[in-house]
């Protein structure tokens, strides 16, 4: 058992050390500095499924280092909830596709109803 638990671990290793660490990163960890720091905005994150439950983590881990952020389901977004968003706030998405019909409809909808709102 101890050497199923120790190739478990390596495995989670391997997958940390292939997260890419690029410009893109540190280019959305400026913005959303930028944006909520300076303008008393909000990280609005976003995704369904399990890009949902990681989001619902990440905003838990944001609110309590000190950066405004909330989750908010694109499902339920689309059915009252979409006054959480603000003119300013960043609206993080997590799709493993891209395409995934629910994170697509709520990013339009928000470029509409916000045009200043940054979307990563």
């Amino acid at each position: 058992m101890a050497s199923k638990i120790e190739a478990l671990i390596n495995k989670e290793i391997e997958g940390i050390k292939n997260i890419p660490t690029d410009n893109q990163i540190t280019d959305v960890v400026d913005l959303i500095y930028d944006q909520v720091h300076s303008n008393n905005s909000k990280v609005i994150i976003s995704g369904v499924g399990k890009a949902g439950l990681m989001g619902m983590k990440i905003a838990a881990t944001l609110s309590s280092t000190g950066t405004p952020a909330v989750y908010l389901s694109p499902l339920d977004a689309q059915h009252g909830d979409l006054g959480v968003m603000q003119a300013h706030d960043v609206l993080f998405v997590i799709s493993n596709s891209g395409g995934t019909r629910e994170i697509v409809e709520l990013v339009d909808i928000a470029k509409n109803c916000h045009p200043n709102i940054k979307i990563v």
